[in-house]
């Protein structure tokens, strides 16, 4: 059977038709139909969000913490990819990236201790999923550790 071929209605069965343009819309039970949904934009769209998720949303900024020489640095994408973590509902950016550092700051600089003379800054690259946190010196991986 073609695409274009028309599919031959089966006897008894109610013609299909397209509805009359003046016509109309009506359900399946013969009333009127609702009017659809309307998209609104702008700040009525926009959902409430609780106030101690408003840094978790809005964060531009990197999070900041120095240690042993080395200045780490999460930026807002990996400060977001913390929010993936458990233990995190509820938690601003700041409070997730600040614990974050509290028990890994002492890991990341023993990372690259031996590899990057001090003072530098590094970047900090979360991966949620494989719980692995990559330092990097500019666009090098200088080290790996899982948390």
């Amino acid at each position: 059977m073609d695409r274009d071929e028309e599919i031959p209605t089966p006897p008894g069965a109610p013609e299909t038709n397209a509805p009359e343009a003046d016509a109309p819309e009506t359900d399946a039970l013969g009333t009127d139909a609702p009017v659809p949904a309307q998209t609104i934009t702008g700040s009525a769209a926009t959902p409430a969000r609780s106030p101690s998720r408003l840094d978790a949303v809005d964060r531009r900024e990197p999070l900041f913490r120095d240690f042993g020489g080395y200045r780490l640095r999460l930026d807002p994408a990996d400060l977001a990819r913390l929010r993936e973590l458990a233990g995190s509902r509820g938690k601003s950016d700041e409070e997730l990236g600040e614990a974050f550092f509290d028990g890994q700051a002492e890991r990341l600089a023993g990372a690259v201790a031996g590899d990057v003379p001090a003072p530098a800054e590094l970047r900090i690259v979360v991966d949620p999923y494989t719980r692995q946190a990559f330092v990097a010196l500019e666009n090098r991986i200088k080290g790996i550790l899982s948390f």
